[in-house]
């Protein structure tokens, strides 16, 4: 019984500890490989304290040890600040990572000793992903389990996050030049820091001079440019506050990465819709007032909808999301001015604080037509 208690009191009390200072992101991985992922530090707080004392509980034969570091913990000399990474070294002392060498605790066979295995599964054993090739009848093996939901249904849930890539994740008919893509594939990437890899673009051969002349975000950072395109993904999930849940206070409250979408609210398991729009930044193009809070401000007729996953160039075709995503793209490409692009950005700065998606994210590469769902799934939107 006090080890089922303490196993109760682990999850608990690691969710505390790094939901509190550790990236509040999907994409930050407990279980990779990659050095330095966790580079920021967080002071020693009373959740630690209960970290280690529930892990006395729920560590069968290892009371003294951790008992040992409960005085490091309350000694204000040892209050130095505990890293995201030492957690990560948590996760690997006790191999928390990897079903293959996962730990049993508890009354029942295969319970768990760590509160979450955040090991990324192969493409091979993941559900549908994303981003699928929506050109005419691109193919597809999958089919999937989770169901596809509805615009209407999208949009009753609340909007926790608005990002951009740098070109589309996704390849259609209007956006299918890969030039950029090719080029940093193969390892010819400008010669500079914060560099991410593109993705598909709208075509710049009908621009002229005049419509491809430089700008100077004042907002938007990095690699946002005149010519360029990006998809912004409109993030909905239940697990984000509405005015519901706050009496309007905070409702539809953006925040940086999908750490709100994931698990917002402590929910672990919450329904997700992610809208991709694709926008060409062109001077003289048209202006949209505001282009942050969903993608109803322009047109979406050509649209379809279908099953798949979180995106980012942490997966590939062969480490793949964990998550089940619904998903409905914009087949077409659309013009925007410049001015309206930077106050994308400028909203999401002055009216949430978010500062890290001001920056464009990395393009997945298209996903390998076995791991995505087959074209009889991609359908119209609805």
């Amino acid at each position: 019984m006090a080890r089922m208690i303490g196993s109760l009191l682990l999850l608990c009390g690691l969710q505390l500890v790094v939901g509190d200072v550790c990236p509040d992101d999907v994409e930050v991985d407990l279980c990779d490989t990659n050095p330095g992922e966790f580079s920021g530090s967080m002071g020693m707080t009373p959740n630690l304290t209960l970290l280690l004392i529930v892990l006395a509980f729920a560590l069968p034969g290892r009371a003294k040890s951790w008992a040992l570091l409960l005085p490091a913990v309350v000694l204000p000399s040892a209050v130095a600040g505990l890293s995201c990474g030492d957690v990560k070294e948590f996760y690997k002392t006790n191999q928390c990572c990897g079903s293959a060498t996962m730990k049993e605790l508890g009354t029942y066979p295969g319970a768990p000793t760590c509160p979450y295995n955040f090991q990324k599964p192969a493409c091979s054993m993941a559900g549908p992903q994303t981003p699928r090739d929506l050109t005419a009848n691109a193919p597809g093996d999958k089919v999937p389990k989770a169901i596809t939901l509805t615009d209407t249904q999208a949009n009753s849930l609340p909007l926790v996050n608005v990002h951009f890539h740098l070109g589309a994740e996704h390849k259609s008919e209007a956006y299918s030049d890969g030039t950029d893509s090719d080029a940093f594939d193969a390892g010819r990437r400008l010669a500079t820091t914060g560099t991410v890899r593109p993705g598909w673009m709208c075509p710049t051969s009908s621009l002229n001079s005049t419509q491809l002349q430089a700008y100077t975000f004042q907002y938007c950072k990095g690699q946002v440019e005149v010519g360029k395109s990006y998809e912004i993904h409109y993030v909905h999930s239940s697990a984000g506050m509405d005015a519901n849940d706050t009496d309007d206070v905070n409702a539809d409250s953006l925040s940086d990465g999908l750490g709100g979408a994931a698990n917002g609210r402590g929910l672990l398991n919450p329904m997700i819709v992610v809208q991709g729009q694709i926008f060409q930044i062109v001077n003289g193009a048209a202006t949209v007032d505001d282009m942050l809070h969903g993608w109803t401000v322009v047109g979406h007729t050509d649209s379809v909808m279908y099953s798949g996953s979180t995106t980012g160039t942490s997966h590939d075709n062969s480490v793949c999301s964990p998550y089940a995503i619904t998903w409905h793209v914009d087949k077409a490409c659309h013009q925007v001015s410049p001015e309206s692009f930077d106050n994308l950005c400028k909203q999401m700065k002055e009216m949430y604080g978010m500062d890290s998606d001001l920056y464009p994210h990395g393009s997945r590469i298209l996903v390998d037509k076995q791991y995505v769902v087959k074209s009889e799934f991609v359908v119209p939107l609805s």
